[in-house]
């Protein structure tokens, strides 16, 4: 075993009392269906051999992002536990939260936001809003399309307004794995408009805000010249709290603002794992060298735009010329690089003809299956705050080559341990042929999955995130 992995468990060794995790459940997720989730759970390994830690343990969780192409199927009308609806979120103990008495509700922005709250065959905005003697015993709350079963028990330590903030883009709710709300809620992007700051402002003393880097470089200023501008200090001083990707925090925050270094990206990875462990019990054939995930590229631009830019694809096209050379003669897939009818793709150097795989945008299984089929995962983006292509990759035990000058993700690579990485075109060159000659042999020095058990995943992340909170904001929240 490499001494740099042996390193890795020694500074992790401090932790794992009991663990709670961060569930953020995000506006948009990519979840698969709740039946191959299922089929996954109960083929997946013994609870000795599970990648990260016992299923009894209480965790929050930060779920990953889910968009219209890949819809969260698996919490549509899911109905939690008997543990889900308990009045404490440590389900061992019959602690009760504090009556919180809130002041500052119904913020006049919420007029054109759907939220609806059914209770004993009426309708209303929150459960304390129906009519009298229907109250919020067995209410159903469906938000954004999403339906959840409450109890009176469940609604008093969250605002009464929660539900619909988390509405908009911007915010995104925390909940425990048994499916509790907490009073926190993660502002992931930039404001879109000023209602946004307005509602902010208007609940910031009664809802914990605290920040989190999940859209290109926020909370700094973007330089994607596709996005909208802003200063890098509107946002750097305006919560108490951020969860970020910075290399050096303290040289961009303030003193009053506590910092953390975590991403969605640390969070949910025994999908791809159990996935990954299917794909090898079946000997799943290795047929590409590589897998590069390029979001939802500018296909009908060439791959010019927003998201192209996002996924560094003008360095995609460079690379190329490498790797598809009679040199490395390189095979691999770009994923989301054609459009959608699947008509349409972006030009690549004609040397890749019957090498690279053009792909339309793909659900989250057809993804694994092709990154199960490869050795390896590429990451050439520079404007990426939360990489969630790069934990899932070293889920399935596939090594990253990464572009060193990510702004979130960097510190998923180790050297010779989880991957490699370069700086820019003229060392590319150098460190393609390290990952190709390294993983097409059969003595493959690279150890991911031990990495991210050791760093990353649900216990891991999620205690770490619970003692932040709790050492800083304690008083405000109702914790276990």
């Amino acid at each position: 075993m490499p001494a740099a992995a042996a390193a890795i468990r020694s500074r992790n060794n401090n932790h794992h009392q009991w663990t709670l995790l961060a569930f953020v459940a995000i506006s948009f997720c990519l979840v698969i269906p709740s039946f191959v989730i299922l089929g996954i759970l109960t083929n997946s390994p013994t609870n000795e051999d599970k990648l990260f830690g016992p299923s009894t343990d209480v965790h929050f969780l930060i779920d990953q992002p889910r968009t219209e192409e890949y819809p969260d199927t698996s919490r549509n009308n899911k109905q939690p536990t008997d543990n889900a609806l308990s009045n404490n979120f440590n389900t061992s103990t019959n602690k009760k939260r504090i009556k919180r008495t809130y002041n500052q509700t119904s913020f006049p922005g919420f007029s054109k936001t759907i939220t609806t709250v059914r209770c004993g065959g009426h309708s209303a905005p929150t459960c304390t809003e129906c009519p009298n003697g229907n109250g919020a015993d067995g209410a159903t709350v469906n938000v954004s399309g999403i339906t959840k079963l409450t109890s009176v028990d469940e609604v008093p330590h969250i605002h009464p307004d929660y539900f619909r903030i988390i509405q908009r883009y911007a915010f995104q709710p925390v909940v425990t794995n048994t499916g509790e709300y907490v009073n926190v809620i993660l502002v992931r992007a930039p404001f879109r408009d000023g209602g946004d700051e307005e509602l902010y402002q208007y609940y910031k003393e009664e809802i914990l805000f605290l920040g989190i880097s999940s859209f290109e470089s926020f909370p700094l200023r973007s330089p994607n010249p596709y996005s909208a501008k802003y200063e890098s200090s509107y946002y750097l001083n305006m919560f108490p709290g951020f969860l970020h990707m910075m290399h050096q925090p303290s040289e961009h925050f303030p003193p009053n603002v506590k910092t953390l270094l975590m991403s969605q990206s640390d969070f949910n990875l025994e999908e791809p794992y159990f996935f990954g462990r299917q794909q090898q019990a079946q000997r799943e054939e290795i047929l590409y060298d590589f897998v590069y995930s390029g979001g939802d590229q500018d296909v009908e631009t060439d791959c010019v735009g927003w998201a192209s830019y996002n996924k560094n694809f003008s360095f995609v096209r460079e690379a190329l010329e490498v790797m598809c050379s009679d040199e490395f003669n390189v095979t691999g897939v770009l994923v989301a690089n054609k459009n959608k009818a699947n008509t349409k793709a972006c030009t690549i150097p004609s040397s890749c003809d019957d090498k690279i795989v053009q792909t339309t945008f793909l659900d989250q299984r057809q993804f694994f299956t092709y990154l199960s089929q490869a050795r390896w995962a590429f990451l050439p983006q520079i404007c990426d705050a939360s990489p969630r292509v790069s934990t899932q990759a070293l889920s399935m035990n596939k090594p990253l080559l990464m572009n060193r000058n990510i702004m979130g993700g960097w510190k998923y690579l180790l050297p010779g341990v989880t991957g490699e990485e370069f700086n820019d075109i003229h060392d590319f060159r150098a460190q393609l042929r390290k990952i190709l000659d390294n993983t097409r042999g059969k003595n493959n020095p690279y150890e991911p999955i031990e990495f991210v058990r050791e760093n990353y995943g649900n216990p891991v992340a999620g205690v770490r995130l619970l003692e932040y909170v709790k050492s800083h904001w304690g008083h405000r929240v109702d914790l276990p």
